[in-house]
């Protein structure tokens, strides 16, 4: 059992980048509502589960296959007991030896039945250099 909100938004957190790392994306996407939103850093919209779940799917297989990310703990703020902001760093690793990827999410969380889901997501890359 979690002592706050805030923990239980960590291990959907945590969670989420194992089901990545796996390459799992039907996973990935179980971690958005069924109509979260997706503003992927190229600017690309996702609206609802499938398309989310679409768009892993070429993210995992296609643009990036194999590669690892990994998320800081970032932080939490709550803004009524159902839902919350969490912004955090995140590295993508790829496997082809490119630099590794760095940049910024925020999501807004949404805590649907017992679990913290992402209703939005704004990942963004920093510039290279």
């Amino acid at each position: 059992m979690f002592a706050s909100a805030e923990e239980e938004i960590m291990a959907e957190i945590g969670a989420f980048a194992e089901a990545w790392n796996r390459g799992d994306a039907k996973a990935a996407a179980a971690f958005s509502t069924e109509d979260g939103v997706r503003v992927g850093v190229s600017g690309d919209v996702q609206i609802g589960r499938q398309e989310i779940e679409t768009a892993y799917e070429r993210l995992l297989h296609q643009a990036l296959p194999g590669a690892r990310i990994s998320q800081d703990a970032g932080s939490v703020r709550m803004l009524t007991p159902e839902f919350a902001i969490w912004q955090g760093g995140m590295e993508i690793v790829p496997v082809d030896g490119m630099p590794a990827l760095k940049g910024y999410v925020v999501q807004v969380m949404k805590k649907v039945n017992g679990r913290w889901l992402t209703l939005e997501a704004h990942p963004k890359f920093y510039p290279r250099g």
